[in-house]
């Protein structure tokens, strides 16, 4: 009977998570777990596709498990393709459906506290450039070279 209690009132009080706006936030996990966070808009961005293979490279080497988890905004091929290099790499992923608006789009992270400062994308790969590359001229037809 204390049991269905304790259950009824947990119910009754709501979410009983420990700081669940931190957690939905960084995909169900904490912010001093947090290794690497990918905006939204940078996940749904196909210029990251080619790097994110070196990017699950830097952290083959942890002696932490590591957890890859992709917002479920994503497109479902992006998804899959995220989650395939996941497991190639033989890190555990998984897809969250989580309803807040500004959650990140991919975040990678250990089960335990590393409190790591610059955790974005940007900071932690500077040399990865996801803005949008330089057109090439379109090239002229042969027929538009000769009459004009």
């Amino acid at each position: 009977m204390n049991d269905l209690e304790n259950r009824l009132d947990r119910a009754s009080s709501g979410e009983y998570r420990l700081n669940p706006d931190e957690q939905k936030h960084y995909l169900n996990t904490y912010r001093e777990r947090v290794l690497l966070t990918i905006d939204l808009a940078d996940a749904q961005n196909l210029l990251l596709k080619p790097h994110f293979d070196a990017i699950l490279s830097r952290f083959d080497n942890q002696d932490e498990h590591v957890f890859v988890k992709v917002c479920g905004k994503l497109p479902d091929e992006l998804s899959g393709y995220y989650l395939k290099l996941a497991a190639d790499h033989h890190f555990e992923g998984q897809i969250l459906a989580e309803a807040d608006a500004d959650c990140f789009g991919i975040v990678l992270h250990t089960d335990h506290a590393v409190n790591h400062e610059k955790i974005s994308l940007a900071d932690c790969f500077p040399e990865i450039n996801l803005a949008e590359q330089p057109k090439q001229p379109d090239k002229k037809s042969f027929f538009n070279k000769l009459f004009g």
